[in-house]
């Protein structure tokens, strides 16, 4: 790509350079000035063209209350001086709503169709586009495909019809004057661009050089317009020389500087406003006296004795040292004699008049039309006179603090090399992000010889960033940082907006490069496309399979009307493994989604769930159980996606509100009933939950205790008024969501109650309750923790030892001891052994504040961090075994609490596997105890579990499971074999061996135990250490194959009591009740009597034709049919078993129970024969006669392929019904 200057040409992939220009003082707008200025001397030819240019329409834009005229056809340059006649530019286009307007008032006016100039061009510097009034350009509007950057397009316009693929109301660049079409200018009436300097108000100024003009006549105006942003202190507008004539802000009033001393100073009598624009201005006519005056209203006169015009050549210490004249003009500071008082804030104008024969005159002006450059001059400048001002650091600014630089845009996967970047410079980048782009990516690069000097000084450049506004040093969304020259920026899932990155350089950039990457992910479903999800209702038989390597996606959607605390969507039931994830800005995509940039809430929400400030959540635990929650939530559409990368089937998905709770005031504090659970509630930062409790009077102790949910949650108590986190009577303090409050002898009276979040909660209950008076009783003998098991109520005097230890398993990654609540002083001290992995670490990279926090490493001893009765001892890598926990009364403490917690497995297990194998014998099969547990539940004697009897087991993994899991045939009992096939499938079977093995099991050692199902270690070991451990078994769990099931002898998917073939792997059903299974038999749906009977007739038939064509043959047609007819006895025989074999037509014999099961193929069915002694009990036949209330007919329900719909209710209840139409009654499954 070519450079030159600070500015970029155009794009390109090869990396092309040429010879950098001298640098200018704003070239363009000097440019214009000049156009501008020759219209006053206008040749003959231009003025006939101003004739010839009619005005052909005048509008005013109502949004900016301007005046526009559009011109009659003719080229860019010809419009653009006819503007300038008008008194305005071609017009200058700052957003989408003015665009707009240009186009419906100008481009179709007089029902002609007009493509229509704008005063946007290129035509100084090829790619570096300018609007005719000296804006920058910023905002853009191109067609497809432009501007197209050739040589001689240096003009655009907006069309007004198609062009190929520009679109109406779309840019295009034009040659001057276009031969195949007329163009129209659209003139906008005004001043051109205003720009201003930005002073940093610590060392920013100007400078300019001493003349005679600046010699005021016994009399000064000085006037500025002007835009502070911080009023504190003095600050200096403008002074002459060495403690010379000035006007200046103090403490915001105007000040004028009348002599040396700044305390005897005139001041005005009112402030300028802060973050505002004004005009200020202060008068004097020496001896007689002047005025201040703020936006042409006079705030306060100057005596006579105060209007002195001294000359500036007081002579300081550090301008008779240095011998400098010190005898110059400088603008926002204070002038020659000190380096001090700087301006903060924005200048726009600053005039300095003196009276000519009773007449203001203009002595010099600023008004900083340049816009660019370090260099500044007096628009009094002519080619006669020229006197210019040195900026030193100010920033070039729009009136709105905006700054000016032409803004090159980031193309995808394109780089931008500027060359002979100058300190002080400002370039201007964004990037257009698209919706749904996955990452931008953003590095900037320039060689810097300081890099690699052993002392690093300041950063070559700096670059800042906006979202959807330009950003400045002062005012930006955030900095870059980076090192060795190179600045970089990564976004995932950034906002689709216009990003703006401002680069500040520091010092000579000899090269830069500035390149961008990004990724757009494919546009997700439609609303229509996806699933609504309403609250309550559960939308079941959900499935994903994936196809590839991506994952597979079910979208959902749930519409929030209004304000919720908590919005949760949990999935649940089914087999294999789903994740859950829900958003508000649209539906993640799980290939890209996984790790955006935010900030986590750890430890908080279920599974391996993680909320972000952008409102969004994951579920990424093992299984069907998921669960992702936001809180606070804003109505609007949330989306939900369900997804995964191995198989999920028939689980159910739910989606639940939590609204605003009604007791967010303390006027509206809910009372508690002693001893009743309130809940469950929700809650996050920023919510506070208030209620009450009336406690009467001999009450002997007072609990108030949080129960189940999740999250972070706290307790504050006050007597009789409103308690808040920093000042409350009790505080607790027990990490989670299981805080409690518990002390004797409560003043009787009301307890006031607030609950709140640093972070959030869900599913959270409050109970109040009295109780008996709680005296705390140490005999010295060492108390164990149990993980998150709090103990309350602990007291000692002062230098009393109370001792407590845990014992925790190998593994863990960190011990944590509190203690909060009560009242006095305590300190804990832990005593332990820390063994995994340390001499792998080097502990450089843990810093002076962990250290100090209570957080220990590598020590055998172990002090706690806190104030008070609030302590935390935090251990990292405790060995496996047991920790001595001693708290030490520093001061009389009561009534405090303490709880451990600690992460990691508990199972004993290393690096090189068990010390010992696996005893086979130990090994309890699948189908263990399970005898007696169908002859515990068997109330009635007779062999079966109806579902009144069934009782609720657990799973190997601990989940409840459902009489529908169990039944595999469907019907309303469960027979013994339906029990050993639900234990004994691979999952459960895995599990239970997952849980009686210390962490790992040697492959050998593995396929030395008898599974019931087929396992091998080759599958199993998947990172191939020659172990299986515990992770790979559950990862197996949940897509191996069952190969053993008792209702199913032969293994071929069909239950026993549906095979005709039970013992046949190859056949299942006999449709003609021939004998033969219909995969072997040729006719199945006829009778092979029938077929050979109807074979017999028509060799009969064809006896003859036979005949006649075969003689000779040694077989007759008499041995033909004799042999069919034979094959018939047979087969008839050996229906009826008449053959001395078993009869086809009688059920094999399954045997009696066999007690010991073996996986064996072909394994006769076994059956439970109820114990004799056993007598029958009628408990009503729930499981068959009992009413059911049907679902409600409002409910919808998930359509299958047939049309029909399916619904679980109630929620999670495994009850299953369908109705074929809408209006239907629901029907039980």
């Amino acid at each position: 790509m070519n450079a030159v200057g600070n500015g970029l040409i155009k794009h390109q992939r090869v990396k092309e350079f040429m010879e950098s220009r001298k640098r200018v003082i704003g070239p363009s707008l000097a440019f214009m000035l000049l156009a501008s200025t020759l219209l006053v001397f206008a040749s003959p030819t231009q003025a006939d063209i101003t004739d010839e240019i009619s005005v052909l329409h005048t509008a005013v834009n109502p949004e900016n209350n301007k005046t526009y005229h559009l011109l009659s056809s003719s080229s860019w340059e010809d419009a653009a001086f006819r503007a300038r006649s008008l008194d305005g530019y071609l017009t200058t286009v700052d957003s989408d709503l003015e665009n707009t307007w240009l186009f419906d008032t100008f481009a179709g006016f007089d029902n002609q169709s007009r493509h229509i100039w704008i005063g946007l061009n290129d035509v100084q510097d090829e790619g570096m586009y300018r609007w005719h009034d000296g804006t920058p350009f910023l905002y853009r509007n191109w067609g497809e495909a432009q501007p197209t950057g050739s040589d001689d397009a240096d003009y655009v316009h907006i069309a007004s019809t198609n062009m190929g693929n520009i679109m109406p109301g779309t840019w295009n660049d034009l040659e001057n004057d276009p031969e195949y079409f007329p163009v129209y200018g659209v003139v906008e009436v005004g001043q051109g661009a205003d720009f201003s300097l930005r002073f940093n108000g610590e060392d920013d100024h100007i400078k300019i050089s001493n003349d005679d003009g600046l010699q005021p006549n016994a009399s000064l105006l000085i006037e500025a317009t002007i835009k502070p942003t911080d009023l504190s202190g003095i600050r200096f507008i403008t002074m002459k020389g060495d403690y010379g004539w000035g006007m200046y802000l103090s403490e915001g009033y105007i000040g004028y500087s009348s002599e040396y001393s700044l305390s005897k100073h005139p001041l005005s009598n009112m402030t300028v406003p802060v973050d505002n624009w004004s005009t200020i201005e202060v008068e004097i006519v020496e001896g007689v006296g002047g005025e201040f005056r703020i936006d042409g209203t006079p705030v306060g006169n100057i005596s006579a004795e105060d209007a002195n015009i001294p000359a500036g050549d007081f002579g300081s210490n550090d301008c008779f040292t240095s011998g400098a004249s010190c005898d110059e003009l400088y603008i926002a500071r204070m002038g020659a004699g000190c380096d001090c008082y700087h301006f903060e804030g924005f200048i726009d104008d600053v005039t300095i008049k003196s009276m000519d024969d009773m007449a203001w005159e203009i002595m010099t002006q600023w008004t900083f039309w340049e816009g660019e450059g370090s260099d500044v001059g007096d628009s009094l400048n002519d080619e006669m006179f020229e006197r210019n001002g040195e900026i030193h650091g100010a920033d070039w600014v729009m009136p709105d603090g905006s700054i000016i630089a032409q803004a090159l845009e980031l193309v995808n996967e394109d780089y931008i090399i500027i060359e002979d970047v100058k300190e002080g410079d400002t370039l201007l980048f964004y990037a257009e992000v698209e919706d749904l782009t996955r990452y931008l990516d953003v590095s900037f690069w320039s060689w810097s010889d300081y890099y690699w000097d052993d002392d690093e000084g300041e950063d070559s450049f700096d670059v800042f960033v906006g979202y959807d506004e330009i950003p400045a040093p002062w005012d930006y969304d955030m900095e870059l940082t980076g090192y060795y020259g190179s600045v970089y920026g990564s976004w995932t899932w950034p906002e689709p907006d216009v990003m703006w990155f401002a680069l500040v350089a520091n010092e000579d950039l000899e090269e830069l490069e500035v390149s961008a990457f990004w990724e757009v992910a494919e546009a997700p479903p439609t609303l229509e496309e996806m699933t609504e999800l309403f609250k309550g209702v559960p939308i079941t038989q959900q499935s994903n399979q994936p196809e590839d390597y991506n994952a597979a996606i079910n979208y959902y959607y749930v519409n929030v009307t209004e304000p919720l605390t908590e919005l949760k969507v949990e999935t649940y039931g089914g087999k294999g493994n789903v994740q859950l994830a829900i958003s508000k800005n649209g539906p993640v995509d799980p290939d890209y989604g996984y790790y955006p940039e935010y900030e986590f809430i750890e430890d908080l929400l279920p599974g391996d769930g993680f909320q972000t400030q952008s409102m969004e959540d994951w579920s990424t635990s093992q299984g069907n159980d998921e669960e992702v929650n936001l809180f606070d939530v804003e109505p609007g559409i949330y989306y939900v996606v369900t997804y995964t990368y191995r198989k999920a089937n028939d689980y159910t998905i739910l989606a639940d509100m939590t609204y605003a709770p009604t007791n967010a005031d303390p006027t509206t504090a809910v009372e508690l009933t002693p001893g009743i659970s309130y809940g469950p509630m929700s809650g996050y930062d920023g919510l506070d939950q208030y209620f009450f409790i009336d406690v009467p009077t001999g009450t002997e102790r007072l609990e108030v205790d949080l129960d189940n949910g999740f999250g972070e949650a706290g307790l504050h108590m006050r007597i009789e008024n409103t308690p808040t986190a920093s000042e409350a009577d009790h505080h607790s303090g027990s990490p989670g969501a299981g805080d409690k409050i518990a002390f004797n002898n409560p003043t009787p009276g009301t307890w006031y109650i607030l609950l709140d979040s640093e972070t959030v909660f869900s599913g959270v209950e409050i109970t109040a309750s009295f109780t008996d008076l709680y005296v705390w009783e140490y005999d010295g003998t060492p108390i164990q923790l149990f993980k998150d098991e709090q103990i309350d109520g602990l007291s000692a005097p002062a230098g009393e030892e109370l001792f407590f230890y845990v014992e925790i398993g190998r593994n863990t990654q960190t011990l944590i001891i509190n203690t909060f609540g009560g009242s006095g002083e305590l300190l804990i001290e832990g005593e332990g052994e820390t063994d995994f992995g340390f001499d792998d670490f080097d502990f450089d990279f843990f810093d002076e504040d962990m250290m100090e926090s209570g957080r220990q490493f590598g020590d055998e001893e172990w002090i706690s961090y806190g104030e008070g009765t609030s302590q935390e001892l935090y251990i990292y890598f405790p060995a496996q075994g047991r920790f001595d926990i001693t708290l030490t009364s520093i001061d009389d403490f009561s009534e405090v609490s303490i709880i451990a917690a600690w992460d990691g497995r508990d199972a004993p297990d290393g690096p090189d596997g068990p010390e010992e194998p696996v005893d086979i014998s130990d090994i309890i099969a699948c189908d263990e105890g399970l005898k007696e547990m169908m002859s515990d539940s068997d109330i009635n004697g007779d062999g079966l579990i109806s579902s009144s009897e069934f009782k609720y087991i657990d799973d190997f993994d601990g989940r409840t499971i459902e009489f529908s899991e169990v039944n595999q045939n469907g019907d309303s009992y469960l027979e013994f074999n339906e029990i050993v096939a639900f234990a004994c499938n691979c999952e459960n079977e895995l599990s239970l061996f997952n849980s009686q093995i210390d962490g790992k099991v040697s492959n050998s050692n593995f396929d030395e135990i008898e599974f019931y199902n087929y396992f091998s270690s080759k599958n199993l070991d998947f990172n191939q250490d020659e172990f299986i451990d515990s992770f790979e078994l559950r990862e197996f769990g949940l897509v191996c194959v069952t190969t053993y099931n008792p209702m199913d002898s032969d293994g071929d998917g069909v239950l026993d009591p549906d095979d005709q073939f039970p013992n046949d792997p190859d056949e299942q059903s006999d449709a003609d009740g021939d004998g033969v299974g219909d995969n072997a038999d040729f006719a199945p749906s006829v009778s092979n009597d029938v077929v050979y009977s109807a074979g017999a007739v028509m060799l009969l038939v064809l006896f003859g034709v036979f005949v006649l064509i075969i003689r000779g043959n040694s077989r007759g047609p008499e041995d033909l049919q004799q042999e069919q007819w034979n094959k018939t006895d047979v087969f008839a025989e050996r229906m009826m078993a008449m053959d001395g074999g078993e009869s086809m037509l009688e059920a094999p014999n399954l045997g009696p129970v066999n007690d010991t099961i073996t996986p064996v193929t072909g394994e006769e069915m076994k059956s439970f024969e109820a114990p004799s002694e056993l007598e029958g009990y009628d408990f009503g036949n729930e499981s068959s006669f009992a009413t059911e209330s049907l679902p409600p007919a409002s409910l919808m329900g998930m359509m299958d392929s047939q049309g029909r719909e399916h619904i679980e209710y109630p929620a999670k209840s495994a009850k299953y019904w369908h109705r074929n139409t809408p209006d239907s009654p629901w029907i039980k499954d």
